[in-house]
């Protein structure tokens, strides 16, 4: 792609972020609605207390960062499930979910964006192995390679009970060894850039932004703290839509697409605008 490089179009803010995401892999910011943060995670409380109510569970002075005195290791996924399925329910979730980092994502895909279609949650636990998630990058399993992740954490989330990421160039390298067969397993392939890779440290009221093309993962929680995430994919609307398990209109859906794209579209009578035009 030829880009003016004589001069720069961005914000002294708006070149500070990209190129720590484009160096590093990965932002952590602030998260732009603390309001809004705290709303969401008051909602996934209250999904999981009830529950807990029905299937006759302690529930008193319940704390997401202490579920494990609540939920043993082999129910988990049933309450992952279920607050999935509920907070997905909610007509609002993916709205709200997009304000807490609506101008990071801006600056960094677009601001026409197409968003995953439902927000994803995950429940880490002290020494819970079915959690442990390997090291792998999205585009192995058919991701858009022009995507993000936004992954935001309900409590705090740092050492073993956050997730790791092996930086852009490190993470280029080992896609291409990984291509060229020189790994017998992923384990092995973990072992070799094990010092390289990076683990985030994301207190609640922080957002992270990834690079989901670099490989990442998490291992044991060998911590104290239970951690709880949500995470959603973000793509510019127009970038190329090539699997078809992961379609516009389907898998992803268009947020905020602008009045100067309607009108192009609307001429070209393409159909990748819904009819209320998100």
């Amino acid at each position: 792609m030829n880009e003016d490089s004589t001069v720069n179009f961005f914000a002294p803010e708006e070149t500070a972020l990209s190129d720590d995401f484009l160096l590093n892999g990965f932002v952590v910011c602030d998260a732009e609605s603390l309001k809004i943060l705290e709303s969401i995670r008051q909602d996934v409380t209250q999904i999981a207390t009830n529950w807990l109510t029905q299937n006759q569970l302690e529930r008193k002075a319940f704390e997401l960062s202490s579920s494990q005195d609540f939920v043993p290791n082999e129910r988990l996924n049933d309450l992952r499930l279920t607050i999935f399925t509920e907070i997905n329910k909610m007509t609002d979730i993916r709205q709200r979910y997009f304000w807490l980092a609506r101008q990071s994502l801006t600056t960094l895909v677009g601001n026409e964006l197409a968003m995953q279609n439902k927000v994803n949650m995950s429940i880490q636990q002290p020494n819970d192995e079915s959690s442990v998630l390997p090291i792998h990058s999205d585009i192995w399993t058919g991701d858009s390679p022009f995507q993000v992740v936004l992954w935001v954490p309900l409590t705090d989330a740092s050492k073993s009970n956050s997730m790791f990421l092996l930086p852009p160039d490190e993470s280029r390298e080992a896609r291409q060894r990984v291509t060229a067969g020189e790994f017998k397993s992923m384990d092995e392939l973990e072992s070799e850039y094990h010092s390289q890779m990076v683990t985030m440290a994301v207190p609640y009221g922080k957002v992270l932004i990834f690079n989901s093309n670099c490989l990442h993962g998490n291992v044991l929680n060998e911590t104290k703290t239970v951690r709880w995430s949500i995470n959603c994919r973000f793509t510019g609307l127009l970038t190329p839509f090539t699997n078809p398990e992961r379609r516009l209109g389907t898998y992803y859906l268009p947020i905020t697409t602008r009045a100067a794209t309607k009108m192009g579209l609307s001429i070209l009578d393409t159909q990748v605008i819904s009819p209320n035009g998100e």
